[in-house]
């Protein structure tokens, strides 16, 4: 048996597809993409246990008898000097890298930033109107957590333009094409990094990045190719990531009988609640990095030898009936929600609490803003990024009534 995990199919409608999976087995062995076999966990508790396991599965394939982080032979250049990344790294290179990075991502930090994000949604939604822009996808899932994560790096104005064009290309991996085309950016993208590395040791100014070149972890400051990886993995995984999360979110919201009308009956605390529910739902992030076996070992009666590659099956822990009750069913005021959509373990999502905020503020400012709010579209004609991993729609046209 395997998941049809590119099919639109599966992505307009993935629940169904893995409870039904799960009763069937809590393991699924299949080729993903680049990764080739691995096994998939479908189990809530079992996906909670090798993502903390770190003595046995390790992030790093290099700690598992592999010569490239990733298990792969032959990296171009400008991957190799990315894989020493937050998300690629064991202990004690990921905690050392986490420690420098932690502060500003924290709740209370977050807290700061809610005004700046709230205005922000105001300003893309307001264009979109004047402008007659109907995709939310385009006009405001894209953009938002793009202006947050330059003002939270303190990227000038010139450095945003000439990275948002070159970017796009790189989240765009639905097939072979754009994958090779993104490896092309990724060369003059590091370069405008370091460039502005290079800026801000001459003159230091506010943002996350000056933060980064000038702070030191165990009495050593981080090098050019951990800055590089470091901005690029916050840049790409706070983008990508949050535009699904709104994206899925809305269409969620606008699709389900009476889910937006209860969002906005609802204050503050308990519409911090149901974004964690429309997280559970949703599950943009289908699944984690793959954790390879240290060692031979076993794992819920599976053999597993040096090197076997396991992925948490996110989306698929959320529906688990042994942890949710009714787990197939939409419930926006869901407590206690146990949910697995931010991951979990030592690599747990850093950008959890950005994200959040991020999402609320959109679904605040789009269905307070716009009662009459619809979707443009019949939902069955929407297009699905047929990406294994994530789950977002290519396009989400909407009418502000």
């Amino acid at each position: 048996m395997s998941l049809p995990l590119t099919s639109q199919a599966y992505l307009r409608a993935p629940q169904e597809f893995l409870a039904s999976a799960q009763r069937e087995s809590l393991f699924v062995t299949q080729k993903l993409p680049f990764l080739g076999r691995c096994t998939l966990v479908l189990g809530h508790a079992e996906c909670q246990e090798f993502l903390k396991d770190a003595g046995r599965f390790a992030v790093d394939a290099r700690n598992a008898g592999a010569d490239s982080p990733f298990g792969i032979k032959f990296l171009p250049k400008s991957l190799k000097r990315l894989s020493n990344n937050l998300l690629s790294l064991d202990d004690p290179d990921h905690r050392r890298l986490r420690r420098l990075v932690d502060q500003p991502f924290r709740r209370v930090s977050i807290d700061e930033l809610k005004p700046r994000i709230r205005e922000a949604c105001d300003e893309l939604v307001q264009d979109m109107v004047k402008s007659g822009q109907a995709d939310v996808v385009e006009g405001l899932c894209r953009q938002l957590p793009l202006i947050v994560i330059y003002d939270l790096l303190g990227f000038s104005g010139d450095l945003r333009a000439r990275l948002d064009s070159l970017l796009q290309g790189l989240t765009a991996t639905a097939n072979i094409f754009n994958v090779m085309r993104g490896l092309l950016l990724l060369g003059p993208v590091q370069r405008m990094l370091e460039e502005e590395f290079e800026r801000v040791r001459r003159e230091p100014r506010p943002g996350l990045v000056t933060e980064l070149v000038h702070a030191e972890a165990d009495g050593e400051r981080m090098s050019d190719d951990e800055l590089v990886a470091m901005v690029f993995v916050l840049f790409i995984a706070g983008h990508e990531t949050t535009k699904h999360l709104i994206s899925t979110g809305l269409y969620t919201l606008l699709t389900t009988p009476g889910a937006a009308d209860s969002y906005r009956a609802m204050d503050e605390d308990a519409r911090g609640i149901a974004v964690d529910e429309l997280v559970r739902y949703c599950a943009p992030v289908q699944m984690t990095k793959p954790r390879y076996a240290r060692d031979d070992t076993q794992f819920h009666g599976l053999e597993l030898k040096q090197g076997d590659k396991l992925v948490g099956m996110l989306a698929a822990a959320n529906f688990d009936p042994r942890v949710f009750e009714d787990p197939l069913a939409l419930d926006l005021t869901r407590r206690p929600n146990r949910h697995m959509g931010w991951g979990g373990g030592p690599h747990i999502c850093l950008g959890l609490h950005l994200a959040r905020a991020e999402a609320q503020a959109a679904f605040d400012c789009l269905l307070d803003g716009w009662p009459g709010l619809t979707l443009g579209v019949d939902p069955d004609r929407l297009k699905w990024i047929p990406r294994s991993g994530l789950r977002g729609l290519k396009q989400l046209p909407v009418i502000f009534g």
